[in-house]
């Protein structure tokens, strides 16, 4: 087994239920941690026998570019789709993070994150 790391993917995203929120939109960082079953790509040196990272990153931009109230939804669907692209994904931590929340407080972030 090994674990793939698409680490700190930038967005700038139109999520939330403020209306401000989605006309202004928010600056997001979203990490994910594949778990895979790597055994035959080891030996056979094929992309195909693995998860191509850059399908990781491609689920990860297509949710962020849907806008949607809460994050939980957008974690759900990042989720879904980082499972379907290979049989062999053991598990998928996924973490989203909203910069500068208008929370009415001097906060660097909030993070949801889920491992499924």
């Amino acid at each position: 087994m090994s674990k793939i790391f698409v680490n700190n993917a930038w967005f700038y995203s139109f999520h939330g239920c403020l209306h401000e929120e989605s006309v202004i939109g928010a600056e997001y960082i979203v990490n994910a941690v594949v778990e895979v079953d790597t055994g035959i790509a080891e030996k056979s040196d094929n992309l195909e026998n693995t998860v191509d990272y850059v399908s990781i990153y491609g689920v990860m931009k297509k949710e962020m570019a849907k806008p949607a109230k809460l994050l939980e939804t957008v974690l759900e669907r990042m989720i879904v789709g980082i499972k379907n692209i290979n049989k062999n994904i053991v598990t998928v931590e996924v973490g989203i993070k909203k910069l500068s929340p208008p929370i009415g407080g001097n906060v660097d972030s909030v993070e949801l994150r889920k491992k499924v």
